[in-house]
């Protein structure tokens, strides 16, 4: 066997051994990136409070732990949606936020309580988010992005959601 085949033969079992962890990394990262895009179009369909013309920016925050999803928020930065400027940020208690993405039950718990809810658009990614009081629940059923809406929610957060919006929704309550 020539020395360069032999090296070539030693780089395919290398990649085909690390093959399930680059799967894993490319479905973690296109979830993500698909997170990332069902939040811009949620905002694409939604008026919220302080829409007005002297507004410039539109400030994403998320309330996770996971540095990806930061990251796949950030790709947004710099869009804009009806002459808004969007930023992504990390969420934090004295930071402006016009719309939340939210991880997990217990940060969703801590940052609703004394105060309420937040009025942003609040987007969570945990079953059971919009029965606990959020706006718009993502989830992931067959491979596909399924989500449901509390438009009650919507309505005390002062969030227009607008009705092609509400026809792609899987479940709307009340």
């Amino acid at each position: 066997m020539h020395p360069p085949r032999r090296s070539l033969l030693f780089v395919l079992a290398v990649v085909m051994a690390a093959w399930p962890a680059l799967a894993a990394d490319l479905e973690l990262a296109s979830e993500n990136a698909v997170r990332a895009v069902l939040l811009y179009n949620f905002l694409s369909f939604a008026d919220l409070p302080g829409n007005g013309a002297d507004q410039k920016a539109l400030h994403i925050c998320v309330a996770a732990r996971d540095p990806e999803l930061l990251a796949a928020m950030e790709r947004l930065q710099e869009r804009r949606i009806r002459g808004r400027t969007l930023y992504a940020q990390g969420f934090g208690p004295d930071i402006h936020c016009d719309a939340i993405y939210i991880d997990s039950r217990a940060r969703w718990q801590a940052m609703s309580e004394g105060a309420g809810a937040p009025r942003a658009l609040t987007v969570g990614f945990y079953p059971g988010f919009v029965d606990d009081g959020g706006i718009v629940e993502v989830g992931f059923q067959e491979g596909r992005a399924r989500f449901d809406i509390n438009l009650a929610a919507a309505r005390r957060a002062d969030i227009r959601l607008y009705p092609q919006l509400l026809r792609l929704a899987r479940r709307v309550l009340e």
